[in-house]
């Protein structure tokens, strides 16, 4: 499902806003101790992100499909765009591949649960099941925001130094290609000119 470009922070009762994380849009698909993975402009992301096998261990169920954002973060734990690009781009020395950061996951929707879809259910139930599923974790979480609030949550995360913010409409089953109304990716005007705090730390700025 592709979100829609808002034009700036809304409130309304019919959304969940929660942070746009700067990482790469991705699927997990956990069956057993098998994890794949599925990224955007990716051919086969496994060997870039070999760490995401051990989110097998943190599911409460099989049959699973997670939609997510990988990211990888700096030592600091923060979300770094420069160690996720030389991710990408596959550097090796002396024939083995260099892996810089370390990799979090961020999981925002859940497609399948037990070997059965579940996309035709509402957003919330969605992400209620979600939340229920993943077992707590430094390094993977479950995303987390506010319904209605969107101006406030906008605000707060430019604060930290986010650029976007997502609205998720709760009512709202997955749509394959264009979301309309079901998904927005709203533009946070003037952020600060600072890098996001670490990982764990914005769920706790947030109050989440």
């Amino acid at each position: 499902m592709r979100p829609t470009d808002g034009a700036a922070p809304f409130d309304d009762p019919a959304y969940l806003f929660e942070p746009w994380w700067p990482g790469i849009h991705a699927f997990v698909l956990i069956d057993g101790e098998a994890v794949v993975l599925q990224a955007d402009a990716l051919a086969d992301p496994n060997p870039a992100f070999p760490e995401l096998t051990d989110v097998a261990g943190l599911v409460r169920s099989d049959g699973v499909l997670i939609e997510a954002t990988i990211l990888v973060l700096d030592a600091r734990a923060r979300p770094s765009a420069d160690l996720l690009r030389r991710r990408l781009e596959g550097q090796w020395r002396d024939g083995t591949a260099l892996r810089p950061g370390r990799t979090a996951l961020v999981a925002t929707d859940l497609l399948r649960l037990g070997g059965r879809s579940i996309a035709r259910r509402p957003f919330g139930e969605r992400r209620g099941e979600l939340a229920a599923l993943l077992r707590p974790s430094s390094w993977c979480l479950a995303g987390r925001g506010f319904s209605g609030e969107g101006i406030a949550v906008a605000r707060a995360l430019g604060e930290l130094g986010f650029h976007w913010v997502s609205a998720h409409r709760l009512d709202a089953p997955y749509r394959p290609g264009p979301a309309g109304d079901a998904w927005f990716r709203v533009p946070i005007r003037e952020p600060a000119e600072r890098t996001p705090p670490p990982f764990l730390a914005v769920a706790r700025r947030l109050g989440l």
